[in-house]
């Protein structure tokens, strides 16, 4: 597996139909935006031969501050240690380029069960969790 940015439309393709995929993470507003920032955003796809098996796109907040705005990997391939090889690519490239900060968004439903498995995998990353939405109003 290498992971590379983004080149191709079929490789966006892949990447929305991996997201497509994994409806209890990604709804149709969440997809169109998507669409919207695999064209406007740095985006890495991690490669298996043509293969796309998962992807991560960010965005810099200023010049120290990087968002990871979406990623995702291949339902069946989940568990496997690609989402964890493209954080820590996202990571290394970021310190590269001179980002001091990372910071990712995810759901502020606490209720909502399938994001606390997306927590858990920030979170023993070393993200730390700083609001609730509920919390801010």
């Amino acid at each position: 597996m290498r992971i590379r940015y983004l080149k191709t439309e079929v490789e966006m393709s892949a990447c929305l139909q991996i997201a497509r995929d994994l409806r209890k993470w990604f709804n149709e507003a969440g997809l169109r935006a998507m669409g919207r920032d695999l064209r406007e955003e740095k985006t890495f796809v991690a490669i298996e031969g043509e293969d796309v098996l998962g992807f991560i796109t960010v965005k810099p907040l200023n010049e120290k501050a990087l968002e990871i705005l979406w990623m995702a990997v291949r339902r069946e391939l989940r568990g496997k240690g690609i989402g964890t090889k493209l954080f820590q690519f996202i990571e290394d490239w970021a310190l590269k380029e001179g980002f001091e900060l990372l910071v990712v968004k995810t759901s502020g439903d606490i209720s909502y069960k399938p994001y606390d498995e997306t927590r858990r995998f920030y979170e023993r990353r070393g993200f730390i969790r700083i609001a609730l939405w509920g919390d801010l109003c």
